[in-house]
């Protein structure tokens, strides 16, 4: 009997298999956007478009950050604790979208790497907070520019108004879910 092994794929190559799915993606999703008729099987279901369109973002995000060294549930939490630290992890869980099992893991190599730190709170010793270090914000600065091209790259042809209509409507599809 033949084995073949698998070759890991270069990163050029990943990034071709990243657009050529992209460009899939698009034909496929985007009949409604250029005011054709939905071709695609799943074009007029909107749960199916906001999943493609996440699956798209995560793959691409996953391009950029290995690029830095650096992978999404590490980059989650960066942002969340960015936004705001001191934070529990309860509110890390809920913010960075995370099972609290995969957390744990991430935070106790990031706190041994020294990019976070774990505090027991003041009021209860039970109840832990977790803070950026200032090599957790270097960290956080030189990626957040990556991230930030990355929605320019999604929001480009797009009017203010339209950004802004499309923020709305994100948000606006979220609280219906979340109710």
């Amino acid at each position: 009997m033949v084995v073949a092994r698998a070759k890991k794929k270069s990163g050029k190559a990943r990034a071709a298999t990243t657009q050529s799915r992209a460009k899939a993606a698009i034909n496929t999703v985007g009949s409604r956007a250029s005011g054709k008729e939905p071709t695609g099987l799943f074009d007029d279901f909107l749960p199916h478009l906001i999943a493609r369109l996440g699956h798209l973002l995560n793959n691409d995000l996953v391009e950029k950050l290995r690029g830095e060294g650096i992978n999404v549930a590490r980059w989650r939490i960066l942002a969340v604790l960015a936004m705001g630290d001191g934070i529990t992890i309860s509110e890390i869980i809920d913010r960075a979208m995370m099972e609290q099992s995969a957390l744990s893991r991430v935070l106790m190599t990031m706190e041994q790497e020294e990019y976070v730190r774990r505090v027991p709170r003041r009021e209860d010793a039970r109840c832990v907070e977790v803070f950026l270090t200032e090599r957790g914000r270097a960290l956080f600065r030189s990626l957040d520019p990556v991230v930030r091209r990355r929605q320019a790259r999604l929001l480009r042809d797009m009017t203010q108004q339209e950004v802004d209509a499309a923020f709305a409507l994100m948000r606006r599809l979220i609280h219906n879910l979340s109710e």
